[in-house]
């Protein structure tokens, strides 16, 4: 399920940082956001400068849900993508725990849920309607 929203290599990358699978369910919506991130002081910059540095954009923000939105929408989508994120692991935690059969339906399911939000997005506002004033 984590696998069919972020991708394999994010997805590896999240179960790494976070310990595995379980301590991975443990973690909830708003740290999946912020994990991966390195802290921006002057030895993690290298010398250069911090205006290319997203703050609160972890792992989750190198996604391909997040990059293809545009720059202004990005912190809302990755906000988004680690919601969803934070539920698909809770599924995989309890389908492993269970010793069901390991399918990404729900993963799918995520997806085309954040795709469709994320098009609703760029929707241009509906015109509001005149209506008469009462009498």
């Amino acid at each position: 399920n984590i696998c069919a929203i972020v991708g394999p290599t994010i997805a590896a990358r999240l179960l790494g940082l976070a310990g595995g699978l379980d301590e991975l369910s443990k973690i909830p919506a708003c740290n999946f956001q912020v994990l991966g991130q390195v802290k921006g002081n002057a030895s993690s910059r290298a010398g250069m400068s911090s205006s290319h540095s997203k703050p609160h954009s972890g792992i989750v923000g190198e996604c391909e849900l997040v990059l293809k939105c545009p720059g202004y929408m990005q912190k809302k989508a990755i906000k988004v993508v680690a919601s969803k994120l934070a539920l698909a692991a809770r599924c995989d935690f309890v389908n492993a725990e269970s010793g069901r059969a390991c399918t990404a339906d729900a993963g799918i399911k995520f997806r085309n849920i954040i795709e469709s939000k994320i098009a609703k997005w760029d929707e241009p506002d509906k015109a509001q309607v005149v209506k008469a004033l009462p009498k």
